[in-house]
């Protein structure tokens, strides 16, 4: 031991308690050689300890050299200095075995311990700082959140990437031209469509200025409304200027330049929108070439074109046939005239004319022999009135005359000059002469005359007086007149059915006849076709009110026509209806024909148009004419029968009995039926002379191959009588009342 240990005496010098007893103190190492196993054992563990502690600095220290983002990088530095120096004491520990140099290790722990305290001090403040550092749950969620930024961040720059492919392919593919320019006028781009416009390649656009490619008389407009664009004063611009193609050739184009702004707002590009209108312009040019020479035109026809308008407000204010003034030009003036006696106190005089036999003129030598009639009548009228007096045509054979500050007696005084003048007048055509004569109406316009209307209605109505008095004659209107209120009150009922024939205010009523006799006949229904008028306030009128004015103003063939043409239509559409249920039409329907319509020879024209328009058959039709109007003209009756039969129809003969009956005329008319007037049936039950006639008319009907009708039956016992005379058909209320057509369907 002391070999080992040569200066004991001086530790035992240096530490006496430790020599003097054995439980003091012993110098490190010492009592190790006692057992070589532990001098072995602390020796290794030592050796390994210190290697382990040189290891983990170098693997620090190649750590922070490759992680050079991480926080507080020295303090792995100082990590790596503690480390080392705790490592080589470990290391001196071994040395000191064989080698006790204890001053060195002493150091050694010396420096460990300064520079670990050192390491503690710098790393008691970075603890808050190392605590703020983000948890790995916290790092996470950034890591996500910074993912789905990245994904959005990827889809936004794919739709960048798509709308700018879009926007490219609208560039490239636009059929007009599109240029960017920056602020100085040069090309950036231009796509397809402008290049082919102005015949350049994209190469050689490059870097030219717009105004390279501007007609030089429209650079210095174009550069201003551009340089506006850049400073602000416009947001965009619209012009029409010539471009010069690249054989200099001028190409029109609308362009339409806007100002395209960076994120800032400040001006950045100028976007420009060129339509090619060339051919537009050429079209222009042409088209101001033609205004041209059709102004040349219009200048060298001013003169006929005015006389053509003169000529057209001539023809809109006079009559074509005669040249005279027509009725809407007529009554403006008049109405000018009314006015003026109110405001001036000034009396007119208005004559109302119409032709005596003109129609006999007309119907015999045809409608060119009545218009020259016409003509000539009215240069006598012209000729004797005055200048300043209004003559007109207000249609047809009808003439009116304003005698302007006339009095009553002055207006008579010229009406019987022109009576006169009419009278001696003799109408000569094709060898044939004619005299006509004239009814004329006179009424005075005063301050008291209330309308056109109402004068004209009052000097039409004095014109009538003087026709039903016997014709070419005067009439002064007179207020109070009971023949003028018949007059004007016909005037009333024509307007109404002639409103009443356009418009359908009629209405066709249909009243059942029944058969009385056990025979054929029995299953055969049979129906009149009667007529009423619906007026302004939707009151049914019955004809008895209005069918004597129509009679006086000539109008019963229009309503015969329009009855005809509506109960025809009615019944087509009722026969479609049973034909769907297999069913057919077996009445016979009976419809009134008027004087007016038997002397029309025209009749059966329009008789047979309407049988093929509708397809009746005319078997069902049965027409039926009084007995005044037959006898008044039997042989135009018999031969209108006569020929309206042959068609398929057949006749009856009503209000036999009213008038001077004869017997004898029966066997000329061709008729199947004979309606015994009803004066006679409706006391047949009290009066036996009125039963006698009956039966004597009913045997004479029989005689000559007629069936009877009674007319007016109104109770039973009138039914039972005339049942017992022998009579074929009934008609009244004790048969059936009038009811509208269509309930024909029940």
């Amino acid at each position: 031991m002391i070999e080992f240990f040569p200066n004991l005496a001086l530790w035992s010098k240096l530490f006496p308690i430790g020599l003097s007893h054995p439980s003091g103190f012993m110098p490190h190492g010492t009592c190790y050689l006692w057992k070589p196993e532990l001098v072995i054992l602390h020796s290794a563990s030592d050796l390994l300890t210190g290697f382990a502690y040189y290891s983990i600095p170098a693997m620090l220290i190649y750590f922070v050299r490759k992680r050079e983002d991480l926080p507080f990088p020295w303090i792995f530095w100082m990590f790596g200095a503690f480390i080392i120096f705790c490592g080589t004491t470990h290391l001196a520990e071994v040395w000191t075995l064989w080698y006790p140099s204890y001053w060195l290790s002493g150091a050694l722990k010396l420096a460990t311990a300064g520079i670990s305290l050192y390491t503690a001090i710098e790393l008691f403040p970075l603890i808050p700082k190392a605590l703020e550092l983000p948890s790995p749950a916290q790092l996470e969620a950034t890591n996500r959140k910074l993912e789905q930024e990245i994904s959005e961040r990827k889809q936004a720059e794919a739709a960048l990437q798509n709308s700018e492919a879009r926007l490219r392919s609208i560039f490239e593919a636009a059929a007009i031209g599109i240029t960017v320019t920056d602020n100085q006028g040069i090309l950036l781009t231009a796509n397809p469509a402008f290049r082919k416009i102005l015949g350049y390649s994209e190469k050689q656009l490059t870097q030219m200025r717009f105004s390279d490619l501007t007609h030089p008389e429209d650079r210095e407009v174009n550069w201003e409304l551009f340089q506006e664009l850049f400073t602000g004063k416009r947001e965009l611009y619209h012009i029409e200027k010539r471009f010069l193609r690249n054989t200099q050739e001028i190409v029109w184009a609308n362009l339409t330049v806007s100002l395209l702004r960076d994120p800032d707002n400040q001006p950045q590009f100028a976007i420009a929108m060129i339509e090619d209108i060339t051919e537009r312009k050429k079209t222009e040019k042409a088209l101001l070439q033609y205004h041209q020479h059709l102004e040349e035109l219009v200048g060298a026809r001013t003169t006929e074109l005015t006389l053509a308008n003169e000529q057209l407000s001539w023809q809109a204010s006079h009559d074509s046939l005669t040249g005279l003034v027509n009725r809407n030009e007529f009554e403006k003036q008049l109405q000018d005239a009314i006015l003026s006696c109110k405001s001036l106190q000034q009396s007119h005089s208005l004559l109302y004319l119409d032709l005596d036999r003109f129609k006999i003129v007309n119907d015999t030598c045809g409608h060119i022999a009545g218009d020259e009639l016409l003509r000539q009548v009215s240069n006598i009228l012209a000729n004797n009135c005055r200048k300043s007096d209004l003559l007109a045509r207000l249609g047809g054979d009808e003439f009116a005359l304003l005698l302007y500050n006339s009095t009553l007696e002055g207006g008579e005084s010229i009406a019987q000059n022109i009576l006169e003048k009419i009278q001696e007048f003799r109408f000569v055509w094709q060898n044939q002469s004619f005299t006509i004569g004239v009814s004329i109406g006179l009424v005075l316009i005063d301050c008291i005359s209330f309308n056109v209307e109402e004068v004209i209605n009052a000097a039409d109505a004095a014109c009538y007086a003087a026709k039903s008095y016997g014709r070419n004659r005067i009439y002064i209107y007179q207020k109070n007149d009971k023949d003028l209120s018949q007059a004007k009150a016909d005037i009333r009922w024509v307007k109404q059915i002639e409103r009443a024939i356009i418009e359908n205010k009629f209405q066709l009523y249909i009243q059942q006849i029944a058969c009385l006799q056990k025979s054929s006949l029995a299953n055969e229904d049979h129906y009149e076709v009667l007529l009423r008028l619906s007026d302004e306030t939707g009151k049914i009128v019955s004809p008895m009110a209005f069918i004597p004015a129509a009679e006086r103003y000539n109008l019963m063939g229009l309503i015969d026509r329009w009855v005809i043409g509506n109960f025809f239509a009615y019944l087509a559409q009722y026969s479609a209806k049973l034909l769907s249920q297999e069913k057919k039409l077996a009445s016979i329907y009976t419809i009134n024909l008027s004087g007016e319509s038997i002397n029309d020879d025209r009749l059966v024209e329009f008789l047979k148009q309407q049988f093929q328009i509708y397809q009746i058959p005319p078997q069902l039709i049965c027409f039926e004419i009084t007995e005044t109007v037959a006898v008044s003209n039997l042989t135009k009756a018999r031969q209108m029968i006569q020929e309206i039969s042959k068609l398929g129809c057949c006749f009856a003969l009503d209000d036999f009995g009213s008038g001077m009956s004869s017997f004898g005329y029966l066997k000329y008319l061709p008729v199947k039926y004979l309606k015994i007037d009803g004066q006679f049936i409706k006391d047949i039950v009290n009066d036996p002379l009125d039963r006698a006639i009956v039966e004597a008319i009913n045997n004479i009907g029989h005689v000559v191959g007629m069936k009877t009708i009674g007319e007016f039956v109104s109770d039973e016992n009138i039914l039972q009588i005339i049942g017992e005379l022998g009579v074929d058909y009934a008609q009244g209320y004790a048969v059936s009342k009038p009811h509208p057509l269509w309930e024909i369907e029940d």
